[in-house]
């Protein structure tokens, strides 16, 4: 056998190798820009289901691959009615353990992980959080129970009636979603809260809002902005 018939050959196998349906399924995972100790991505299973690994809002749950393609389908639940999403992905190569897709120019490099739910449970590091200004502070208490969140929160504004209630509500990647139900002034209210994960903390997000059947929302989930937020720090619960 010539030098030159083993390289071709060596690299038709890599080819091979290559498109083998089996090398893409698994868990694959990717850094979380900004958070150092977390990381997103998504499951392909091999009948074609997908899912999300600390995602947002978007939901994942289908998956197929056309030549060096690969095409996830699911929805948005950040979006009202959950508007669907399609992502179309170039492969650009694919191994046992790595996977670099890329979308729009930009390149990503994922790594296969065996254990995807552990991802979500790390976030959690402290059940108890704190917001302090010179004049202000809020305290916020959350219990996991899988994705699905209970607990309670408490303002106190300097020269704004305090309120206390309960929330519940589900983690969507790295953005707790509820309700949070409090009295203020002997009245009754419920409002949509929303807070983004910051390495072991959390931060309150803030967008235009609309009465729907009695309770106040976020007029359009993705637009919540966490920039100018009120930053929870994590404590030991007292």
């Amino acid at each position: 056998m010539t030098k030159h018939t083993f390289f071709f050959l060596l690299f038709i196998f890599f080819l091979d190798c290559t498109n083998d349906p089996g090398l893409i399924t698994g868990n694959w995972v990717t850094q979380i820009s900004d958070q150092s100790t977390h990381k997103q991505g998504f499951t392909l299973h091999d009948d074609g289901q997908a899912s999300s690994i600390n995602l947002n809002a978007k939901r994942y749950d289908s998956w197929e691959r056309q030549d060096n393609l690969l095409i996830l389908k699911g929805s948005d639940e950040g979006q009202a009615g959950g508007s669907e999403v399609i992502d179309t992905l170039r492969i650009i190569s694919v191994a046992d353990s790595s996977l670099v897709l890329e979308n729009h120019g930009k390149r990503v490099r994922y790594s296969k992980t065996e254990n995807p739910s552990k991802l979500i449970t790390d976030f959690e590091t402290h059940k108890c959080f704190v917001y302090r200004s010179a004049k202000d502070s809020a305290f916020l208490h959350i219990e996991l129970a899988g994705q699905q969140v209970t607990g309670e929160l408490f303002y106190a504004f300097h020269e704004k009636d305090r309120n206390r209630g309960t929330i519940a509500g589900k983690i969507l990647g790295d953005t707790l979603l509820a309700r949070y139900k409090f009295m203020s002034e002997g009245t009754e209210s419920i409002r949509e809260v929303a807070f983004l994960k910051n390495g072991p903390d959390w931060v309150e997000g803030f967008g235009n809002v609309k009465e729907q059947d009695g309770i106040t929302v976020f007029k359009d989930r993705s637009k919540v902005s966490f920039e100018k937020g009120l930053a929870f720090k994590g404590i030991r619960c007292p």
